[in-house]
């Protein structure tokens, strides 16, 4: 069983059963109060059932009042009332003109003193409590666990894996929704399973779909099982507080063969591939499909006139090259939609350089320095994972000192080092210095502009 989570970027809904309940409750006790015949005709036996009808009244106007509080101003597990009180009520749209059709008839039976109203009125009032109750007992003993994956990726659809055991002995439970709540500093994703029968001591097991758009934090929980079986009048749910933490990745594009040619100079590698047949430098890798962009001279004429369509050579790349990544992270005080848009484009360009390299230049090495917010470097030596994790959270600063960095790279030369510098400053505004830079011959200096990475870097399709 499985459901698809679907964004939630309003505010907290208005709880309408409470103001409902409150605002019935008030009508009643001034429909009664305000009639003097009405209250004169409870003298002595009558008198008890005007006392019994006030305080359910009242239990009506506290039961609403404790709905509005609870909906606007709590959140989940942390609140006190949710941990000493797990359990919730609540009446469905049925409910709720059920409710409306059981006041008519309590309000006409008091103002036209109709014994037949008030019968049909004790006798709606039936269902309603069998209903409350029986949703009541599939709740009981009833637990969820939720299975996260150890990690995400921003654009890919994900699944998370739920299950629900029943702890009673003898009596199964129907028709059971698993509500649960994802939350991020740019999003909230409410999502929901339904599991149609869940038989006594057995468990089920579900999943849903959700597709993250951010990178960063991803808090999940509390979840929330709830049922309105049988009648579908009242709804009962139970918090489960289990509360969790998934790092979402940024998002991978796929680099252009453009890329390949200007940082790792392919067309003097092919010559080289020519004239040598090394078993470490530019090894043969594989033949696959041309695709816009590549070198001709690399064209496998024998496989292109066996399969139709033109095949190309591809090679590895040298064990001796060393790509140097330098991200600037930059962004003001009070950075606008555009400001933070860079800053995603550049941190996706360089998850996407690293994922191409591990893929595809296996032997060479890489660097990569990141001046954000925080200074953080890794190489080759790290497990890349440490490196995702940090351009999952990475944020950007107003102060860096990427020409001290490019100075002290460039103080450890390597043969067949490339140094690559993607800043994420507006184009008018970047540095000088980092211009300079970009003047040597082993320095590539790019902007985060969507019209300047669009040469070697592509976005994939949503996965």
């Amino acid at each position: 069983m499985s459901s698809f989570g679907t964004e939630s970027q309003m505010a907290r809904p208005i709880p309408v059963v409470g103001v409902l309940a409150l605002l019935s409750g008030l009508a009643l006790l001034f429909v009664t109060d305000s009639l003097p015949y009405v209250t004169a005709a409870f003298d002595g036996y009558g008198r008890s059932v005007w006392l019994v009808l006030a305080a359910l009244l009242m239990l009506l106007m506290l039961w609403g009042l404790t709905q509005v509080v609870w909906q606007r101003h709590t959140r989940g597990s942390s609140n006190w009332f949710t941990r000493i009180s797990p359990h919730r009520m609540s009446a469905t749209r049925e409910g709720l003109v059920y409710v409306a059709i059981m006041s008519v008839m309590f309000i006409g039976s008091v103002l036209g003193r109709s014994n037949m109203l008030m019968l049909v009125f004790a006798m709606m009032i039936g269902p309603w409590v069998i209903n409350g109750w029986v949703a009541f007992s599939m709740l009981k003993r009833m637990r969820v666990k939720r299975q996260l994956p150890h990690r995400g990726t921003a654009g890919t659809l994900m699944s998370v894996d739920l299950e629900v055991s029943n702890g009673k002995w003898f009596i199964g439970s129907w028709l059971l929704a698993a509500r649960d709540r994802i939350e991020h500093s740019r999003e909230t994703i409410d999502v929901a399973t339904l599991f149609v029968r869940v038989p006594a001591r057995q468990s089920r097991q579900g999943h849903y779909a959700v597709n993250f758009n951010q990178r960063g934090v991803y808090s999940f929980g509390p979840i929330r099982l709830t049922t309105n079986f049988p009648l579908g009048l009242i709804e009962r749910g139970f918090i489960c507080d289990s509360a969790a933490q998934l790092i979402v990745h940024p998002r991978v594009g796929r680099m252009t063969s453009r890329w390949r040619r200007d940082v790792w100079d392919a067309t003097e590698m092919t010559e080289r591939r020519a004239a040598r047949s090394g078993l470490f430098d530019d090894e043969f890798q594989r033949i696959r499909e041309f695709r816009t962009g590549d070198n001709p001279r690399a064209i496998h004429w024998r496989t292109t006139a066996r399969h139709g369509t033109l095949m190309v050579r591809e090679f590895d790349s040298a064990r001796d090259h060393e790509l140097r990544l330098i991200v600037e992270l930059w962004q003001p005080r009070h950075p606008t939609s555009a400001d933070r848009d860079r800053v995603e484009l550049a941190i996706s360009f360089v998850a996407t350089a690293i994922y191409d390299q591990a893929h595809n230049s296996q032997e060479s090495r890489a660097t990569v320095v990141i001046c954000g917010r925080e200074t953080f470097r890794w190489d080759q030596r790290s497990s890349r994972e440490a490196l995702f994790d940090h351009l999952a959270v990475a944020e950007g600063g107003e102060s860096s000192d990427v020409a001290q960095i490019l100075e002290d790279l460039q103080s450890a030369p390597t043969q067949r080092a490339r140094t690559v510098i993607v800043s994420s400053r507006r184009r008018a505004d970047v540095a000088s210095r980092i211009r300079l830079a970009g003047e040597r011959s082993n320095v590539l200096c790019l902007v985060a502009e969507p019209e300047e990475l669009s040469a070697y870097f592509q976005w994939e399709a949503t996965r």
